[in-house]
């Protein structure tokens, strides 16, 4: 579940900051011809977002969290389909400047959902120890593999 989470935080991280550039351009009437592009990429920025969603609620620990993300997916979807017919005119830049916001939004619980699933502290009963009833934690490290190395734990006062 690691790997497939560093993979598709990636493809969000990539198509996330692909559709930033792509709407600054739309916004200065730039590369218009792009903005089938800039849809195509959007709904794999969204899928992006339900996969990390799916996975989170996968790995458990924060279901709210990854049900926020995935209804918040519907939501940037939804914007960018209607975008080009709500509020048209002069005051339609508050549309645009909304679909950037919900779009971040999403960038940033993508980040949140990912960040979850990849550092977790995965807990197994203890080799040793006093009737085998301890339990030790190894840490995931920043590339999603375990390090086999405990946490640091207080020193003991004599």
């Amino acid at each position: 579940m690691q790997t497939t989470t560093a993979v598709v935080q990636w493809v969000v991280r990539l198509t996330g900051i692909t559709q930033v550039v792509l709407g600054l351009l739309f916004w200065t009437d730039r590369a218009l011809t792009l903005v089938p592009l800039h849809m195509a990429i959007g709904l794999t920025f969204v899928v992006g977002v339900w996969t990390l969603a799916g996975l989170a609620a996968r790995a458990g620990g924060r279901p709210g969290l990854a049900l926020l993300a995935a209804l918040w997916g519907v939501v940037v979807l939804a914007l960018g389909i209607t975008q080009g017919r709500l509020l048209p005119g002069p005051a339609h830049w508050v549309v645009e400047l909304l679909h950037l916001l919900v779009g971040i939004v999403a960038m940033v619980l993508a980040a949140r959902l990912g960040a979850h699933v990849r550092g977790r502290r995965v807990a197994h009963p203890a080799s040793s120890g006093p009737g085998g009833a301890a339990q030790a934690s190894e840490t995931v490290g920043a590339a999603g593999s375990r390090t086999g190395v405990p946490p640091a734990r207080p020193a003991e006062s004599s």
